[in-house]
């Protein structure tokens, strides 16, 4: 607490979409690169009903995308299905955790 550190992500994925309960270990909903886990959890996290505020977190390295060719197509198609939504706030980690 006393190195001004307010937030610290994990590369636990959790496949949820709940409040982190500890900022110093925010584990995150899903890796860059699962795709269809991604995308998965992308429809389930459009469909929820439930009251309050769901995160949806995603973790990963601009450099992981070279990877593969596919792989910003992937990504694309991905945000492209969660983009534009009203009732959606998007924002950095520090936008939404603190």
């Amino acid at each position: 607490e006393n190195t001004g550190v307010r937030y610290c992500r994990t590369i636990i994925t959790t496949g949820s979409f709940g409040q982190p309960e500890d900022l110093f270990r925010f584990h995150t909903t899903e890796y860059c690169l699962h795709w269809d886990r991604l995308m998965s959890l992308g429809r389930e996290f459009l469909e929820l009903k439930a009251p309050g505020r769901a995160v949806f977190s995603v973790w990963g390295h601009s450099y992981e995308m070279d990877y593969d060719k596919q792989n910003w197509i992937r990504l694309e198609a991905f945000f492209e299905m969660l983009a534009g939504r009203k009732d959606i706030f998007y924002g950095t980690n520090r936008e939404v955790l603190l």
